[in-house]
């Protein structure tokens, strides 16, 4: 008679939120490792830097932040963790097996649904009960006690339906509709304060300056394109792809993604079809949300 074995592969999954809650959250994240028996680097999670506020909840298990990032290295992420804009490549270890949801914000979409100060949030992982209002606490608590994924999605969507009765976003909805190439000065005139205020402005209310969200923007927008030409298995021109996402040319895009990922995007596009730390940049929308808040039972060999 075969052992049983209750190793399966590690599962991480996109979801986009309904049309009317998409102005806030740019997607949910799903990553499953439970009874998956990883090891060495193939417990690492590499992410990108980021626009986006995150919550992040451990329903299960914990990770250890290896990046120093915000002079926070060595610190033990569990709970409901939120991270702000983050201006450089993050790493981070898991601690045996984890089970997380994310919800990822806007930066000022987070700010207005939650009232937090985002310049104390860039590059920083922080307690949610410790920043959040008494609505994010609940939030928080409650995405916690559910039975599901999708009943996790529905209590985060419906936090910004009741809030979005009562207030409108703030005018960097039009901007950020408007891409990474707006300018200070065009900003500044479609909010109509000076330059200086915009600064202080995009520091507290999108976690970090103007500039700086636009390169993030650009490359974001540059991964995603060449994702889409990678899995369309399409031949790949990286001077021509400078060019096509505002870069001044190869040598611009290079530095760029080396600052936002650590790597090259040749190095990048190598490891992320081979390295379980990658896992982040596999992820495509998923078509339909599906709940796998238990783990399948062990089946035998």
């Amino acid at each position: 008679m075969n052992a049983p074995s209750s190793l399966r592969s590690p599962s991480a999954r996109l979801y986009q939120p309904s049309v009317d809650v998409a102005p806030f959250v740019r997607a949910f994240m799903l990553r499953d490792t439970r009874q998956c028996a990883l090891q060495g680097e193939q417990l690492l999670n590499r992410f990108p830097a980021s626009a986006h506020c995150v919550m992040t909840w451990f329903l299960e298990g914990e990770a250890e932040l290896l990046s120093d990032t915000g002079g926070q290295q060595g610190l033990v992420l569990s709970g409901c963790v939120i991270s702000g804009c983050q201006t450089q490549p993050v790493v981070s270890r898991n601690r045996g097996d984890t089970h997380g949801f994310m919800a990822m914000f806007y930066p000022d979409a987070f700010q207005s649904l939650f009232g937090a100060d985002l310049a104390a949030l860039q590059n920083k992982f922080v307690d949610a009960h410790a920043v959040l209002p008494a609505r994010g606490r609940e939030l928080a608590d409650a995405v916690f006690a559910a039975a599901s994924h999708s009943a996790r999605q529905v209590l985060v969507e419906d936090c910004i339906r009741e809030h979005a009765q009562r207030h409108k976003l703030p005018a960097w909805l039009r901007l950020r509709r408007m891409g990474s190439r707006i300018s200070l000065g065009m900003a500044a005139s479609l909010l109509g304060i000076g330059p200086r205020q915009l600064q202080r402005l995009a520091l507290r209310e999108l976690g970090t300056s103007l500039q700086t969200l636009n390169r993030l923007r650009r490359g974001e927008r540059s991964f995603l394109a060449a994702q889409r030409r990678h899995l369309a298995g399409q031949p790949h021109d990286w001077a021509e792809h400078a060019l096509d996402c505002d870069y001044a040319d190869q040598s611009h895009l290079t530095r760029d993604c080396k600052a936002q990922t650590g790597r090259t995007p040749a190095q990048l596009a190598r490891d992320v079809m081979r390295e379980e730390a990658d896992w982040v940049y596999r992820l495509e929308f998923a078509d339909e949300f599906t709940d796998d808040d238990h783990p399948p039972p062990a089946r035998s060999a």
